[in-house]
């Protein structure tokens, strides 16, 4: 054999090795990769649901402070209701003592 043989054979298997390695390196830096996409998602996720729960209760503390609202006015609006019937009473009252008078008036 040939000394020029042998550095090529030398060199073709470190060069075989070194083209395994690479594959292999490649190969884990792609697992690698694929991995904390899937933790970023996780985190993500975890972040939309958090938000969403949060968002939940803020919303559902608004809708009981605006439903104690409602029913207060709804009461305000009952109130109002009352005292407009017994005005227009009064006022019926007080059309029918005019017309008294004006009936003691004319005569």
């Amino acid at each position: 054999m040939n000394v020029y043989e042998i550095v090529a054979i030398v060199l073709g298997a470190t060069g075989f090795w070194k083209l395994i390695e690479l594959l292999m390196h490649y190969n884990i830096q792609r697992k690698l990769k694929n991995a904390e996409i899937r933790h970023i998602n996780a985190q993500a996720n975890d972040s939309i649901v958090t938000n969403w729960v949060q968002w939940s209760e803020k919303m559902e503390k608004r809708i009981s402070q605006l439903e104690n609202k409602n029913t207060a006015m709804s009461r305000t609006i009952t109130k109002q209701r009352d005292r407009i019937t017994e005005l227009e009473k009064y006022i019926e009252q007080l059309e029918s003592e005019i017309q008294i008078y004006n009936k003691k008036k004319r005569e």
